[in-house]
């Protein structure tokens, strides 16, 4: 939020992508290559070499007038090749999603942001490694439907070992219904066909069509205390809240309010700055991330205490529930049904926006639960919602949650 000097005029992002895949496969190698950012700036991420948190990046996507086919695309203002003047096409956001194991309600509530994915698969390994069918499973939920596969490490394999996994990846898009989807090879360190994605998103992934005159809905993904140890009281800064703007938009000044609140009390708050990559703006829409700085106590916004609100103007959010009925539809893809059976009394996560709670199954009738949270959620009739039972210690995605 100390970025009002630095640009005039600055830009919101127009679209929210996705960085999703297995482990270590080059998600955020793929975003650097793309934005010049390194998504990886927490400690501990930088120590494992692995996305902890979800990653944030802004680009711009420009076209050469003079330079044909892929060549003519770029992140650069002057072309590459010919030193020209480049056309501005548009502003997007990439959302960098963790890819280990343990992180799937991480990467879960970055698909609620998302509103197209890039999809990385490294060629030097068998497709679909197990992250990346639940990865593809979770855009299923966020009813994702555009989508580029960024074969990645291609410099790592030959032209034999390439085509096989070429192959291996078109019957799995074929598979989850994204028979589609462009693939292109990149080797990410190295920059190359960089060109080519970026003209794989623009004709792929299209900006979505906002309505900003619905009622405000936002969801918050991270939340910040900006203040540094030691800030004198008198200029102690409000508590920041990031994520995207699902429908309407928000404007400097704003009364606001949070559910499920604090402890499921519903919290109110005033709009003080709204903060995006290169700058501050006055007012913001759908599409692409922002900050919104606050007249919360910051204590409460530390460490993403926030993460998995949800800010609406004030006096218009339901309140919080712990009890939901829903219709559930398993996923196809798993090694055995009868382990991927929800059962009554069974403790779940349920995923819902960018929010993650346990609940219990304490009623079941053929494809319909009742579902007991362990704490409040913001949560609409039809919404769809994530649920993963616990198998080998660890949380699997196994079925998707219509609310009824």
């Amino acid at each position: 939020m100390k970025k009002e000097a630095k640009k005039a005029g600055a830009k919101q992002a127009e679209v929210n992508i996705g960085l999703i895949g297995h482990v270590d496969h080059g998600k955020t190698s793929i975003t650097y290559a793309l934005s010049g950012k390194w998504t990886d700036t927490h400690s501990e991420e930088i120590k494992r070499g692995i996305s902890i948190r979800l990653g944030y990046a802004d680009t711009t996507f420009y076209k050469c007038t003079k330079c044909k086919g892929a060549e003519a695309f770029t992140t650069k203002e002057n072309c590459p090749n010919c030193k020209g003047k480049a056309t501005e096409l548009r502003k997007v956001s990439f959302v960098d999603a963790p890819g280990h194991e343990t992180l799937m309600a991480t990467m879960l509530s970055g698909a609620a942001l998302m509103h197209g994915a890039i999809l990385v698969i490294a060629a030097n390994e068998p497709c679909p490694q197990p992250r990346t069918v639940e990865h593809l499973m979770a855009l299923q939920i966020a009813e994702i439907k555009n989508i580029v596969v960024a074969q990645n490490k291609i410099d790592l394999v030959d032209r034999q070992a390439a085509l096989e996994n070429y192959n291996q990846i078109k019957e799995f898009l074929k598979e989850f219904g994204y028979e589609n989807a462009p693939i292109i090879p990149t080797a990410a360190h190295f920059g190359t066909n960089i060109d080519l994605l970026i003209e794989a998103i623009e004709k792929n992934i299209p900006t979505p069509k906002f309505d900003k005159k619905k009622p405000l809905k936002m969801y918050v993904a991270r939340s910040f205390d900006i203040n540094k140890p030691g800030t004198k009281p008198e200029k102690i800064q409000g508590g920041v809240l990031g994520g995207t703007i699902i429908q309407g938009m928000i404007k400097e000044e704003n009364e606001i309010e949070l559910s499920p609140g604090l402890e499921e009390k519903k919290l109110k708050t005033k709009v003080v700055q709204i903060s995006i990559s290169d700058g501050m703006i006055r007012e913001a829409t759908p599409g692409g991330l922002i900050a919104v700085k606050t007249l919360l106590d910051p204590s409460l916004t530390k460490n993403d205490q926030m993460k998995g609100q949800v800010i609406g103007a004030a006096d218009s959010l339901p309140e919080a529930t712990r009890k939901l009925s829903l219709k559930i539809e398993y996923f196809k893809r798993q090694i055995k049904l009868k382990e991927q059976e929800l059962k009554l009394n069974e403790t779940i996560v349920a995923s819902i926006g960018t929010a993650a709670t346990l609940g219990v199954i304490t009623s079941m009738k053929k494809d319909e639960i009742e579902l007991a949270l362990k704490a409040g959620v913001v949560a609409e009739k039809g919404q769809k919602i994530a649920l993963s039972k616990k198998e080998n210690m660890r949380w699997r995605l196994t079925a998707i949650g219509t609310i009824k």
